[in-house]
């Protein structure tokens, strides 16, 4: 599904009203009437709801809220927050439909005493207070209004995006609106794809309204939520054999680290690889074996050959020294002769970043899956600096390097260098545990060798790494999780994607 930056969105309720003259009323109405719609279905007629509508747009989409429960019968007290002088042209109408019909409307250019009772007493707030517009800090009254709302115990809906949320980075912008649930409308926003954003917007529900499907699906739209809409078909057919789903080499793993090459390992086969090899130094072989005895090993100290692998998935745990700095520089340049797809993670990267193994031009297919520490030695950024804009640091990279960036963390991103980007969508604290990381440079590529490019690849690979360890959580609980974990529950995640 397509995800969208404030600019993007504003550019698409703009076109609908302008090249396909849908008014922006029609618009507000529907936005409107399909929060209230969810605000009935979850919470009922009989609820007592609080609507916060501010002067701009989101407070027009609030105002039509406040007037379908009025109007459904619904116990509402509405608040206008603001310098009501400034109300933009749909929300100045709709307020007086609104008072028109008998609808109160109370201003409030701070915190009132009724606006404070109303808020102690309620059972549902609606957040209409700013939308996607915002850019700057939050303001007074607004901030110390949301910082109230989030004291309380009601149960809270945003319209559109929580009020204090950047749309397009997911910063939050002094205070925001801790909701319970958002419900927005046309797309996502990357403000809450991305953290700190994502933690606030609760429960996502997303109306399309009357958008044309030309300006949603728009080619100039590059952000992704990746949902199972964006997951590749992977086929199983009955008449094949191992090698049918292709030979994985495993260059990972050493004295006292031999659990990530076996994590790898085994995570690719879960996923469907056909055969999976380790190469390792000679005094960690045998702990393989017993590790993983699906996987077949082999001594680094015989001749380096990667004819007949279909990928190599390089880095977990093979420790970070000049040998293997060549090993990996001559990994590189005989894949790229061969067109092997690599997949480069943990140690590798600590290699590449220190040795500048990797340039725009001297690698064929390469997906790369740095955590922000390993990021920070690629870019030479700070991981602060990276965590303010993990898109754009991603993308940066994907660019210059030329390959496929997964920028791991909550939520991960991945990154192509024609300047598309995926945010997933699944995924959990949980996952937070030595060796997760090495689980999905397995997951990635036991997806590549059977077939997937490595966008596809990629998108699909972290989605599923997610979602195992989603399920994991379902079980074990978030604080229980280990890698191995992960690996368990594999079969079922995928499982309940290829039926």
């Amino acid at each position: 599904m397509k995800a969208v930056s404030r600019e993007k969105m504003q550019e698409i309720d703009l076109r609908a009203q302008k090249e396909f003259g849908i008014p922006g009323m029609i618009l507000m109405e529907q936005a409107g009437e399909r929060a209230t719609a969810f605000l009935l279905e979850k919470f009922g007629s009989g609820a007592f709801y609080v609507v916060l509508a501010g002067c701009g747009k989101n407070g027009g989409d609030a105002l039509v809220v406040s007037r379908r429960l009025f109007l459904a019968g619904a116990k509402v007290r509405t608040f206008l927050v603001g310098d009501e002088a400034k109300l933009a042209e749909e929300t100045r109408i709709n307020l007086g439909i609104f008072e028109s019909l008998g609808g109160q409307v109370e201003r409030a250019s701070g915190i009132t005493a009724e606006l404070k009772n109303s808020l102690e007493y309620c059972d549902v707030v609606v957040d209409g207070l700013v939308g996607i517009g915002l850019k700057g800090d939050l303001k007074d009254p607004y901030g110390k209004i949301v910082k109230l709302l989030n004291a309380g115990d009601a149960s809270v809906v945003s319209l559109d995006i929580p009020t204090g949320i950047d749309a397009t980075t997911g910063a939050v912008l002094k205070e925001a609106v801790l909701a319970d649930y958002t419900v927005t409308f046309g797309l996502p926003k990357l403000g809450f794809c991305l953290y700190p954003g994502a933690g606030f917007a609760g429960e996502v529900i997303i109306e399309p309204l009357s958008f044309p499907p030309a300006l949603l699906n728009d080619a100039s739209i590059k952000g992704h939520l990746i949902d199972i809409e964006e997951i590749a078909d992977l086929p199983r057919p009955e008449n094949s054999h191992k090698g049918t789903f292709g030979k994985g080499l495993v260059i990972a793993g050493s004295l006292g680290m031999a659990g990530a090459a076996a994590l790898a390992g085994k995570a690719a086969l879960r996923t469907g690889a056909g055969l999976v090899q380790a190469l390792a130094k000679k005094e960690v072989l045998s702990i393989l074996q017993n590790l993983v005895p699906e996987m077949t090993v082999k001594d680094a100290n015989s001749s380096f050959d990667i004819n007949g692998y279909n990928c190599l998935m390089i880095g977990p745990g093979m420790g970070v020294t000049e040998e293997n700095a060549e090993l990996l520089k001559t990994a590189i340049a005989e894949a790229k002769v061969k067109d092997i797809p690599l997949v480069l993670d943990a140690d590798a990267l600590t290699l590449v970043a220190r040795y500048g193994l990797l340039t725009a031009e001297n690698h064929g297919p390469v997906i790369i899956t740095p955590h922000p520490g390993e990021m920070s030695r690629l870019t030479g950024l700070q991981v602060e600096e990276i965590a303010k804009d993990r898109v754009g640091v991603a993308l940066a990279l994907a660019e210059d390097l030329r390959v496929v960036v997964v920028l791991k963390g909550a939520h991960t991103v991945v990154a192509l260098d024609d300047g598309s980007f995926f945010i997933n969508s699944t995924g959990n604290a949980g996952m937070a545990t030595a060796g997760a990381g090495d689980v999905l440079t397995g997951i990635i590529g036991g997806l590549l060798l059977q077939g997937l490019s490595p966008k596809d690849a990629a998108v699909t690979g972290v989605f599923v790494h997610g979602l195992a360890g989603d399920m994991a959580r379902e079980v074990l609980g978030a604080h229980a999780i280990i890698a191995g974990d992960i690996i368990d529950f594999l079969p079922a995640a995928l499982k309940s994607l290829y039926r």
